[in-house]
């Protein structure tokens, strides 16, 4: 028995002594006659926007600590990876590997894009509708040889159908490169234009493309015209924000006929646009911005259509103006107070719109010459829908899709004439899928305001709901972004194994309308992270699972909220899995020069400027508030590219936990280093960290199989 003793406490001794550590250095913030303590501000370096692009530059104590955790974690997962690698193959054989988009009419081509056998990247090609003529115009697969991370975050052909625009991220640091190509000829026509969005608009004669540049912050500030051909050192500048607080974008309107240019924060918003009939080079100010009214803008050959929150509309109307009067609006869609406008199209003759009811979705469509509407419903408890925005004006058929968690992908050409339907597409499980091997619900949890918080519910059907299952529950809640009812092969990796599968649909988004979005941000953002908690205990209290038996997941907003409920309630979590977690909130919203900091503010609140803001944030703060304590396993992710949650932040987060944890339960960091906020780019790349998320999982779970 000694000897037994002797082996368990040398092994025990054995994995402590490998578990990484870094030096702590004293570093105090005063502010509002507080202060704010961090040991590891070090860790972020002064030339940090030179690691983002190049992370070769980073500090070599930093650099070490950093391959330490990854081989700690890679040594503490050992044990499963088996699993890991049959996760891996799992998901992959639920993605078509031969597969391709539904393509989309312009002219006499339709565009699209396809994978081919084993790929990573698609392939960008267009068919001609006089001969069926196909060619390719963009092969990602070849272009990403060389690289470790690709991202092309758009592709824009021209009017006339000879040149191609598109850009490329090679580093995950957001950064995008626009080269402009001839199609046939497959030869560049400019030099490659550095450090921008990816937005890209053509001017109506071919001859230019209009994009957005970013400025040494990394926000998107200045708008540039590009004549093909020339060096992007001449292009000339349309625009420039001025307020740093506001971001720039770019779209052509649905006629073609403007350019519009949209700068906004998270609460205002306002637009130019330049006539590209006329080839005016100098913006006109559509509506001057005023503080937390927001529009969004388009074109119809008579008017414009405006989607806006103006006159109280919290959850939107759509209102109208001519191009003689752009600034005089009249109601156009009066205002409702329980439809949430998501988005529209606007055709020649049709208006399609797309509402949220009760958290329902809807499709509404007005014929926009005798004025009569009619409606497109769905019957399933929880689904998500989108429009698809596509390339023609004068056309009478528009393309959506939907889902719901036990229903695939569906994408339908819907002719608003003859109000029939085209099914053109349904997402293929090459594994194989039957919708009725589960069961899908939605139910609501009570919060501690007695707000009806939504929660969507996927299990196999077959497994009996007792307190015996293990759940992984997601959250989001930040920003407005709701989280859809969609459809993931992934996540049914983890559901056949008996885990039910829960998304908290809490304050913070819009699941509710635009007030939901209100009452979880600013000085209300904790209902955010009790909403979460509530939900949880609402999936106890049901007998759908029981504390310690939930594995929570949340990412960037969202792992502010697994933070938070790491510090505040351990003990009903088994797992959580933070993925690039913004944890260290008061550091951030202090630091001005951050590429989101300024923006950001309306949504967190100005705490540098005021005292209450900054003592509700640190309130809850993750960083602020690690504690001694005990903390559930934990999994958490970051990219060393990523500039929106940057390296640091969870890198200081867990040598601050891993100093404070009095449990030995599993603390591990997964830092990409060749990848930023999104994670690898390749469609099966990405799939590896998922399978290691998930192995995390069944291993907390002792599901090992």
């Amino acid at each position: 028995i000694s000897i037994y003793k002797i082996k368990i406490l040398a092994i025990y001794i054995s994995m402590n002594a490998s578990v990484p550590k870094i030096n702590k250095i004293l570093s105090t913030v005063k502010i509002h006659n507080e202060e704010l303590i961090d040991n590891y501000s070090w860790i972020k370096q002064k030339d940090w926007k030179e690691v983002i692009l190049n992370p070769n530059k980073l500090n070599a104590q930093v650099k070490k600590y950093l391959d330490e955790e990854n081989l700690f974690k890679e040594n503490q997962l050992k044990d499963i990876n088996d699993i890991e690698k049959k996760l891996f193959e799992e998901l992959k054989s639920k993605i078509k590997n031969e597969d391709n988009s539904v393509p989309k009419k312009d002219g006499n081509y339709f565009y699209g894009y396809k994978y081919n056998k084993n790929s990573e990247y698609p392939i960008y090609y267009r068919k001609n509708t006089t001969n069926n003529s196909e060619e390719i115009i963009l092969d990602c697969e070849k272009k990403s040889k060389t690289h470790t991370y690709f991202n092309v975050a758009s592709i824009s052909h021209s009017h006339d159908h000879r040149h191609v625009a598109y850009n490329i991220d090679t580093n995950g640091s957001e950064y995008f490169s626009i080269f402009i190509e001839d199609i046939q000829k497959q030869e560049l026509l400019s030099p490659e234009i550095k450090n921008t969005t990816g937005d890209i608009v053509w001017s109506l004669d071919n001859n230019y493309i209009f994009y957005v540049r970013l400025d040494q912050n990394h926000r998107p500030t200045k708008v540039f015209k590009h004549k093909i051909g020339s060096n992007s050192e001449k292009d000339l500048l349309i625009y420039e924000e001025k307020d740093p607080s506001f971001f720039c974008s770019i779209n052509l309107s649905k006629t073609k006929n403007y350019l519009f240019i949209r700068t906004a924060d998270h609460e205002t918003s306002e637009y130019l646009f330049i006539n590209l009939k006329l080839n005016e080079i100098t913006p006109t100010l559509f509506k001057k911005r005023v503080k937390k009214i927001e529009y969004d803008l388009e074109h119809h050959e008579k008017f414009f259509l405006i989607s806006t929150n103006i006159d109280n509309a919290k959850n939107f109307k759509i209102m109208i103006s001519h191009e003689e009067s752009y600034q005089k609006w009249e109601e156009f869609i009066p205002y409702e107070k329980v439809n949430l406008i998501l988005d529209f199209i606007l055709l020649k003759d049709w208006l399609v719109r797309l509402e949220r009811t009760e958290g329902s979705e809807n499709i509404i469509i007005l014929n926009l010459n005798n004025k009569n509407q009619h409606k497109i419903s769905f019957d399933e408890e929880a689904y998500n829908l989108s429009l698809d925005h596509g390339y023609e004006y004068e056309t009478d058929t528009f393309r959506y899709s939907y889902s719901s968690p036990t229903t695939p992908k569906s994408v339908f050409d819907y002719d608003c004439k003859s109000k029939k339907q085209e099914l053109k597409k349904t997402q293929e499980v090459p594994s194989g899928h039957n919708k009725d091997d589960y069961i899908c619900k939605k139910i609501f949890a009570t919060a501690h305001d007695n707000e009806k918080i939504p929660i969507t519910i996927l299990y196999k059907k077959g497994v009996k709901l007792n307190s015996n299952n293990y759940l992984l529950l997601y959250g989001y809640g930040s920003y407005g972004i709701s989280i859809p009812s969609n459809f993931s092969t992934n996540r049914l990796s983890l559901v056949d194994r008996g885990i039910v599968y829960a998304i908290a649909h809490i304050r913070g988004g819009k699941e509710k309308g635009y007030e939901w979005y209100e009452n979880g941000k600013l000085l209300n953002k904790k209902n955010t992270f009790l909403d979460f908690i509530s939900c949880a205990e609402k999936l106890c209290e049901d007998k759908y699972t029981s504390p310690k038996k939930i594995v929570a997941q949340g990412g960037s907003a969202g792992g502010l909220l697994m933070g938070y409920i790491a510090n505040e309630r351990p003990d009903l979590f088994l797992g959580i899995i933070a993925q690039v977690p913004f944890v260290d909130i008061c550091n951030t919203m202090l630091d001005e020069d951050l590429p989101l900091t300024v923006t950001e503010i309306p949504e967190w609140g100005d705490i540098k400027n005021d005292k209450k803001s900054f003592l509700y944030v640190k309130s809850y703060s993750p960083y602020d508030n690690v504690k001694k304590q005990n903390y559930p396993h934990m999994l958490v992710t970051g990219g060393i590219s990523d500039p929106r949650v940057t390296y640091w932040e969870m890198t200081k987060w867990v040598a601050k936990l891993r100093e404070n944890k009095t449990d030995n339960n599993l603390l591990l960091l997964h830092m990409n280093m060749t990848a930023g906020h999104s994670g690898a780019s390749g469609r099966f790349d990405y799939l590896k960290e998922i399978a290691m998320e998930y192995g995390f999982v069944l291993k907390i779970c002792k599901i090992l199989s």
